[in-house]
């Protein structure tokens, strides 16, 4: 038997550490030897095997040959004596894990609670505040209104904040609203300014007011401090409007404009109460009056400044425009041509403080004596519009001849497309994926037929067109923009096979399947305004239809059709819809695969 004296430590290391506490009998080698049993204050059990560690002095320790799990035979040996003389040993590494594993156990132990802390504020909050309910709506409903008449207005703005947009429509009543007329002590017939739920059609409130109407505009901003409002024109009144509520914010009297014309021009703030204000341009076509510009508080309704005097002769029409550089400018429609003249002058002339900018390329070219800047001659000039979307901002010009794409820029004409006299307005939209809008428009072609093209926004060439007989008035076409980078386009008319005045037909046209139409045949109604619009956020696209007697005609009352209100989802359309071929090329779609391509559509909320 092999006995050292113990002043060192032993150990045999394999597999992991134990720490037991208790006692080991060491086994001499030889019979007739005797065995000890030794008290230890520490041994690590290693493994499988019978390897030790003991700390003991003074004693004498007999270990013998062990063998592995390998069957190979190994003896233990002591530390090396540098070892166990500075104290570090191979047990201490063991003692150091054993000091880890309790770590781990706090760690684990740790990890869990906070495991537990994060489901518990979950479920909680689960019920405590549940996820909000998307508004469930109908993808059809109307709204009917006896003994009316309405006007050329529909609007859409939340007004009950569920994140669906509403509608707001004006009407002139003799009975439904008696009562609402009388409480507000007016005279009967009264106009009502109303305000839709978009999911159902309920009414979420109506407004009184004097008649008679000139005009509204709604998403006015600044109108009482805060928000959108709508601003109305009628009687001899100014009257501002929540779009919330239905409250009237403020109403002053007309008496400082001679009649006053859309669009509103909007403009900073002018009078230091931090909110935006507007201005108000008045003119006649008919005479030869003098154009008037009047400011007007939005928070108040306060003129500001004083009133703006001008011989713009011949005016007939007016659009706000920024140039490249946030310049602002007022664009004049007139007999002779398209005019401009900066909003900063115009502050100047109402002994107004202006800090808007001006474009020194435009100035440059602008009329000593009456300011104006000469954009585009034209003794035919219809109508102009903002050009959506472009980098540099563009102008599309509309005159009995022709349609053309001016840039502002250099005021330059990008291409010019011959047509006869327009029906509509023209509509914005993508026909093609090369991200630039393009124009949809419609002609007269005579006996009541009109020709309906797609314009490219890039070149002007015509990328689409089909014939079709209309109606007077005939609703303007729509587009609602796609995920997929098109637009959907819908406009009104009839099939050349469908001649009978007791129908007329809206259509459909994905640009994709642009050799197929879908038709959904319609009684026949005296359509007021039509919209196409999305009512939430990338989703729930539907057109809106006014119907019913024109206000401005003053027919009697009661002696026609009701004014009906209707939204119809637009994918509702589709089962209801028979194809009409457009061409005369070979059809390699059929109509199956072109409803299920409208089915599949999702929309975005983007405007171009």
């Amino acid at each position: 038997m092999d006995e050292r004296p113990i002043t060192a430590r032993y150990a045999i290391l394999k597999g992991n550490c134990f720490a037991v506490r208790g006692s080991v009998v060491v086994k001499p080698v030889h019979p007739h030897e005797e065995q000890e049993d030794l008290s230890f204050t520490r041994t690590l059990w290693m493994g499988k095997e019978a390897g030790f560690v003991v700390e003991l002095s003074g004693v004498k320790i007999s270990w013998s040959e062990m063998t592995d799990a390998s069957g190979r035979s190994f003896e233990a040996e002591p530390l090396k004596g540098g070892e166990a003389e500075g104290g570090v040993s191979k047990e201490k590494g063991c003692t150091e894990k054993l000091k880890f594993s309790h770590l781990t156990g706090w760690r684990t132990a740790a990890f869990l609670l906070s495991l537990f802390l994060c489901l518990a504020v979950v479920f909680a909050f689960s019920f405590i505040l549940p996820c909000p309910v998307r508004p469930q709506y109908k993808s059809t409903w109307n709204c009917t209104l006896r003994y009316a008449a309405t006007y050329d207005f529909l609007a859409v703005e939340d007004a009950n904040e569920d994140k669906v947009l509403d509608v707001f429509f004006i009407y002139k009543d003799a009975e439904a609203s008696r009562n609402t007329c009388l409480s507000e002590d007016l005279s009967i017939p009264c106009l009502v300014l109303t305000a839709v739920d978009g999911t159902d059609g309920k009414t979420l409130w109506e407004r009184p007011l004097a008649a008679d109407f000139d005009w509204v505009e709604c998403g006015v901003k600044g109108l009482g401090h805060q928000g959108t409002g709508c601003l109305v024109a009628h009687a001899d009144n100014l009257t501002a409007i929540d779009k919330k509520t239905g409250l009237i914010k403020w109403q002053q009297s007309r008496s400082a404009l001679m009649n006053g014309n859309l669009p509103l021009i909007t403009v900073p703030d002018l009078n230091a109460d931090k909110t935006e204000d507007f201005a108000i341009l008045s003119y006649n076509p008919e005479t030869h009056m003098q154009s008037e510009l009047v400011f007007f508080s939005g928070k108040s309704g306060d003129q500001i400044g004083s009133n703006v005097y001008v011989d713009w002769n011949g005016v007939f029409g007016h659009q706000q425009f920024k140039t490249a550089s946030g310049a602002p400018y007022l664009l004049l429609l007139t007999k002779s041509g398209l005019n401009a003249v900066s909003m900063r002058s115009l502050e100047a002339l109402a002994d107004l403080k202006s800090a808007l900018k001006e474009e020194k390329s435009w100035e440059e070219k602008s009329d000593k004596s009456t300011g104006l800047i000469s954009l585009y001659q034209s003794d035919s000039l219809k109508r102009v519009m903002v050009y959506p979307g472009s980098g540099s901002p563009s102008l599309l010009i509309q005159t009995g001849s022709s349609v053309s794409l001016l840039h502002t820029d250099k005021l330059n004409i990008a291409w010019t497309t011959n047509t006869s006299t327009l029906l509509s307005v023209p509509t914005f939209g993508h026909f093609d994926k090369d991200g630039i809008p393009d124009i949809m428009i419609e002609e007269d072609t005579g006996n009541k037929t009109k020709r309906v093209l797609v314009l490219s926004g890039s070149t002007g060439v015509v990328m689409w067109e089909v014939n079709l007989l209309f109606w007077t008035p005939s609703p303007r076409p729509a587009s609602v923009l796609t995920l997929n980078t098109y637009s959907v386009f819908m406009l009104w008319g009839q099939s050349h096979d469908n001649q009978t005045n007791e129908m007329q037909s809206s259509f459909l046209l994905h640009p994709r399947y642009s050799q197929l139409l879908l038709e959904r045949r319609n009684p026949s109604q005296n359509i007021i305004s039509f919209k196409a619009t999305l009512l939430e956020r990338g989703r729930h696209a539907c057109y809106l239809v006014l119907t019913g007697p024109d206000g401005r005609q003053r027919a009697e009352l009661g002696e026609t059709d009701p004014v009906i209100l209707t939204k119809r989802k637009i994918k509702d359309d589709v089962p209801e819809s028979g194809v009409l071929r457009v061409g005369a090329d070979e059809l390699t779609v059929k109509e199956a695969e072109l409803k299920e391509a409208f089915y599949r559509l999702r929309f975005s909320d983007a405007l171009f």
